[in-house]
């Protein structure tokens, strides 16, 4: 890892780098102000198109390069964060108090969740949670509980 000294901030709830953040936006303000005329010069000089369908052509070419700036930025600079994925048994409270739940709220959406996000769920191996599944429900897989003490 270099040693190089980078000032993080937290952004709408993300961790950025301000100089990756700041080149991002200048990239951003750029690519998105140039399309956009770019597209203006071009289509104001289309005779026959009414100027104001021109203007709104522009914003979609300037929409085009907001997107464009967007791939390249991600490209460039990779996310700073650190995702946990193990947790303990104990924690489940803590992490469902944080998101605004209880448990018994957390099985209730349990018990009628859509199968893909059970399924997306397993693939995180958050058997934790999935443990919290009701035996009435159709979501319901006894292998839940075993792997959530640790058995694979």
């Amino acid at each position: 890892m270099e040693n190089k000294k980078v000032q993080l901030t937290e952004v709408w709830g993300d961790t950025v780098d301000l100089k990756e953040l700041m080149i991002a936006s200048l990239l951003g303000i750029a690519l998105t102000m140039s399309m956009f005329l770019i597209g203006r010069n071009i289509f104001l000089r289309i005779e026959g198109l009414d100027p104001g369908l021109a203007k709104g052509y522009s914003l979609l070419i300037g929409i085009v390069g907001c997107i464009a700036s967007g791939v390249i930025s991600a490209k460039l600079f990779k996310p700073k964060r650190i995702v946990e994925e193990k947790f303990e048994n104990e924690d489940i409270e803590e992490i469902l108090k944080a998101a605004g739940m209880t448990v018994e709220d957390e099985i209730n959406a349990l018990r009628n969740v859509d199968p893909a996000i059970i399924a997306e769920m397993e693939e995180f191996e958050l058997y934790s949670l999935l443990e919290l599944v009701p035996e009435d429900s159709p979501n319901y897989k006894p292998e839940y509980k075993e792997k959530a003490k640790g058995g694979k």
